[in-house]
């Protein structure tokens, strides 16, 4: 599954949208990256929270093995 990063929170998390279950692993170009740390908003279309395994990480679009 695809997942758009919205943005990064002062404390390091990405903030994305998605479908996804916590403790999902999150992947760029084929690497985990992070993995879903929280999933809150709207039931229709909820934000996810990830936690990258490394701060200095850049990301804009992610994928999960689901």
């Amino acid at each position: 599954m695809k997942i758009k990063i919205l943005h990064k929170t002062p404390k390091g998390f990405f903030i994305g949208r998605g479908f996804v279950k916590i403790g999902t692993d999150v992947f760029y170009k084929r690497k985990k990256v992070g993995k879903v740390v929280d999933i809150f908003g709207p039931v229709k279309n909820p934000y996810i929270k990830i936690k990258p395994y490394k701060k200095d990480i850049v990301l804009d679009v992610v994928y999960t093995n689901k």
